[in-house]
């Protein structure tokens, strides 16, 4: 929650509904909130991108909720990802609801069981049930079409989606929200559903709040490695992130040998098991959760103070979408990578740290963790990267990409504007390389630019 943004009550926003928020704790907007709502009150659709944490779902939540206040049928229907997502949402709206038009209201439908009777005027779903919501329920009034971690929806498994929501899509009703599309992913998305606006307040991939770290394993196994982070990081709120689901059950018979406790989940469990666990860890004041990256995506568990990969997911930003469950709304929290001493996790790492992000190093030692300078993961770096040979075939690439088979104006222009690109990232990465090796933080250059942008 912001405390410099403008105030929610400076919205066309129905008194009934700003006090609600007010009630709530919600005074003010943030960056996203600020300049997302409006496009939504408008009745327009909006592409917006904003780091984890930050308060998108109230981004569409509060000019949902002021729609709704005008209507007794659907006015929106919400697609998300994953059933723990969609009852985290639903939980926030009909918190909401409550005090507006009844929490009944705001029905979420996670099975066919869930088709029940009543007036509903927020649908809360996953995309296979969409077909079925239009089918049993009178939407004529339906205005807003919701993807929430969008990225997650089109591009991981959901592609159908696209044909499911043709007539919204022709409508001009569907928005996207999330923390990490790839910037040239935007014009894709926006073409695809027809999205008129845009809103990308990302300066980082996630909050502020949350600091990096690499903790590297130099003379350790695995699952030795494994039980000594985990000990120098206890007594802590902690949800340790593993890309195999068969992994948790040799992680959770070593904390099971130690008398750790700890909660295990993933996708795969029964939508019952997965709330009720989720429920539990959020009451537990310390403890361990074992996850897939099921629950990276949207999760709020607002005092987890640590996340840990044991190791790193088959794309980055499936990492960063693990960091935001901490450090989320103001707060800090720590975001740690086991780094193991073969070339597959080292060079995981090393794919990582060309990120934005800047990451800390330690070494992990059996009496516990160590600063280090970064001598271990950084050393290699820069060899290749700063040769002219790989500069000038990134130029070649840039160029390329920047053709046309037609002569277009600002052509060349353009093109200088893609070759210059190449060039500065190619400095920034030389930069961060010679940090390192010199002993220094990455994090200096990073905050540096940010003073330098503001």
């Amino acid at each position: 929650m912001s405390d410099t943004g403008l105030p929610f009550s400076s919205l066309a926003l129905d008194r009934c509904l700003t006090d609600v928020l007010s009630k709530n704790g919600f005074l003010r907007m943030s960056p996203v909130q600020e300049k997302t709502i409006p496009f939504l009150l408008r009745g327009e659709n909006v592409l917006s991108l904003s780091p984890t944490g930050t308060g998108k779902t109230l981004a569409y939540a509060a000019p949902l909720l002021e729609k709704a206040l005008k209507s007794e049928k659907p006015t929106s229907i919400l697609l998300f990802p994953t059933v723990a997502l969609l009852d985290q949402v639903h939980q926030v709206l009909r918190t909401l609801a409550r005090d507006l038009f009844g929490e009944e209201a705001v029905k979420a439908l996670r099975s066919r069981k869930d088709f029940t009777r009543g007036n509903p005027r927020i649908l809360l779903s996953t995309p296979h049930l969409y077909p079925e919501i239009l089918a049993r329920y009178d939407t004529s009034m339906v205005q807003d079409v919701v993807l929430d971690e969008g990225d997650m929806l089109v591009y991981d498994g959901f592609s159908e989606i696209l044909s499911l929501l043709s007539s919204a899509i022709r409508k001009g009703s569907v928005s996207f929200f999330s923390a990490s599309l790839p910037t040239q992913k935007v014009r894709e998305v926006t073409k695809s559903l027809r999205i008129s606006n845009v809103v990308d307040v990302r300066d980082a991939i996630t909050a502020h709040g949350v600091r990096h770290h690499f903790v590297f394993a130099r003379s350790m196994g695995p699952e030795e490695a494994f039980l000594s982070l985990v000990r120098a990081l206890l007594p802590t709120k902690m949800i340790v992130f593993v890309s195999r689901g068969d992994t948790l059950p040799r992680l959770s018979s070593l904390l099971k040998k130690e008398g750790i406790e700890f909660l295990s989940l993933q996708g795969q469990e029964d939508k019952r098991d997965i709330r009720r666990k989720v429920e539990l860890f959020r009451r537990m004041p310390i403890g361990i959760l074992l996850a897939t990256d099921y629950l990276s995506r949207g999760i709020d568990v607002p005092d987890c103070k640590v996340v840990l990969s044991y190791d790193l997911p088959r794309r980055a930003d499936y990492y960063f979408h693990r960091a935001g469950r901490t450090g989320r709304f103001g707060t800090e929290g720590d975001s740690y990578v086991l780094v193991l001493d073969d070339e597959e996790s080292l060079d995981n790492a090393r794919r990582l740290s060309r990120r934005e992000e800047s990451f800390d190093l330690f070494a992990l030692t059996r009496e516990g963790l160590k600063s280090q300078r970064g001598q271990y993961l950084f050393k290699s770096l820069g060899k290749k990267d700063q040769s002219n040979e790989r500069l000038q075939k990134q130029i070649r690439h840039a160029v390329n990409e920047t053709k046309s088979k037609k002569v277009k104006p600002n052509y060349k222009k353009k093109v200088q504007k893609a070759v210059d690109l190449v060039k500065l990232k190619h400095r920034k990465k030389v930069v961060l390389t010679n940090i390192a090796r010199k002993g220094g933080k990455a994090q200096d250059y990073h905050e540096d630019e940010r003073r330098r942008k503001r």
